[in-house]
């Protein structure tokens, strides 16, 4: 299954329910109106989804779009997340878009805790900020697994690198991931190839469909949202540790890609 651009859907909350020990499902087998996900702090399941089945355990996200079979059988007790929801994309509602997997481990385990905690705490509360909290807890969950099928199942020529012909050009992208975040001189990259700049980049650009320094600044973009989220650290201290110069000079470079400058960014999106 290859559906681009999930992460570009909203979800709405429908509705969410802990349970904090479940023993076992009430039934082997359902069908909901509703997509719903199974969000599992503890425990273990193993389930069947159309095609696909597994264990589900500690962790893990499971998905299942409306009107599909969802079958699932215990194995030991679970702390899980029970929340249906619908999709909306823009003005029209997405019912039934295809994922490339219905179980989604998610990297980032901190961030997944995090989560987790807040909507343990909201379980309860049905007040409208309460509400709204949740509805953006579980997008930043969907965000979590989109991270994972894109990089994991979705064709992305920037990250498959073993699906590249040219094996200079991968080489050089390998090289790109591993030095990204130290200062460097393109020009001194294309000379250790044995080419000119443009040809580095002509021959670049036709294996990822983007130049090395799009490439780069890819890369270094994305941690510095990851920095902003996840630690205190300062403006400076992230332009260090992402190869730019100075805070300043990554302010400009971060508002200008990203349409908002990095304090306002790590306000929004804090949790």
């Amino acid at each position: 299954m290859n559906t681009p651009n999930l992460w570009n859907h909203t979800l709405r909350l429908v509705s969410h329910a802990y349970f904090e020990r479940k023993e076992k499902f009430e039934m082997d087998t359902d069908r909901y109106s509703v997509w719903v996900l199974f969000a599992l702090e503890a425990g273990k399941f193993y389930y069947r989804i159309g095609e696909e089945w597994g264990e589900a355990g500690a962790g893990d996200l499971v998905f299942c779009p409306p009107g599909f079979s969802f079958e699932r059988e215990m194995v030991l007790p679970l702390a899980l997340h029970y929340i249906g929801f619908e999709i909306d994309h823009g003005e029209q509602t997405v019912m039934t878009p295809m994922l490339p997997a219905f179980l989604v481990q998610p990297h980032d385990n901190k961030r997944l805790a995090s989560d987790f905690a807040y909507l343990r705490n909201l379980h309860f509360s049905t007040d409208t900020r309460s509400l709204l909290r949740k509805q953006m807890i579980l997008n930043d969950m969907w965000q979590l697994a989109c991270e994972v099928w894109e990089r994991e199942n979705l064709p992305d020529d920037m990250l498959l690198l073993s699906d590249v012909e040219d094996a200079l050009m991968k080489r050089a992208a390998e090289w790109l991931c591993e030095n990204a975040y130290t200062p460097f001189s393109m020009r001194a990259l294309s000379d250790s190839l044995g080419l000119s700049p443009v040809q580095f980049t002509r021959r670049f650009r036709k294996s990822f469909r983007t130049a090395p320094s799009d490439y780069v600044r890819s890369l270094r973009l994305s941690k510095v949202g990851e920095l902003l989220l996840d630690t205190d650290m300062t403006l400076d201290r992230i332009a260090t540790c992402c190869g730019y110069e100075n805070g300043l000079y990554l302010s400009r470079v971060f508002s200008k890609n990203m349409g908002i400058c990095p304090s306002r960014f790590r306000e929004l999106n804090r949790l």
